[in-house]
């Protein structure tokens, strides 16, 4: 299953209430003009090869870029809300190795945060 299909599963599956929407790859028309729900974009942002012997690799690393556009009605604190999604993800063996700044959607006026986290796989 690809990498960012398996995050969309266990977003969906932990239900963070302060999540409407989980996307994978690009969202859909209907949803790039919502300002009233917040949306989870999971996008892949590369794939590293590891643990090479015998002809052959053993292991695989994929990194994945979330991207949240949070409503512009927020009822909640960002901060804890990023902070208790990026330590759900760390429990799940998920590294975060970048986080940008958050930023304001020119179009939509919506807050926006990014972040990338790496998932290790050991293959047979």
């Amino acid at each position: 299953m690809l990498a960012t299909l398996e995050l969309k599963e266990l977003l969906d599956g932990k239900g963070f209430s302060e999540i409407s929407e989980v996307y994978v790859n690009n969202l859909p028309k209907e949803i790039q003009e919502n300002t009233d729900k917040t949306i989870v974009l999971l996008r892949e942002s590369g794939t590293f090869l590891e643990m090479f012997g015998n002809g052959s690799f053993f292991g695989k690393t994929n990194q994945i870029e979330v991207q949240i556009f949070y409503k512009l009605d927020i009822d909640f604190d960002l901060d804890e809300f990023e902070t208790e999604l990026m330590k759900f993800l760390v429990s799940k063996q998920y590294t975060v190795t970048t986080v940008r700044e958050h930023t304001l959607d020119p179009d939509t006026l919506q807050m926006t945060a990014v972040f990338y986290v790496a998932h290790k796989k050991i293959l047979n």
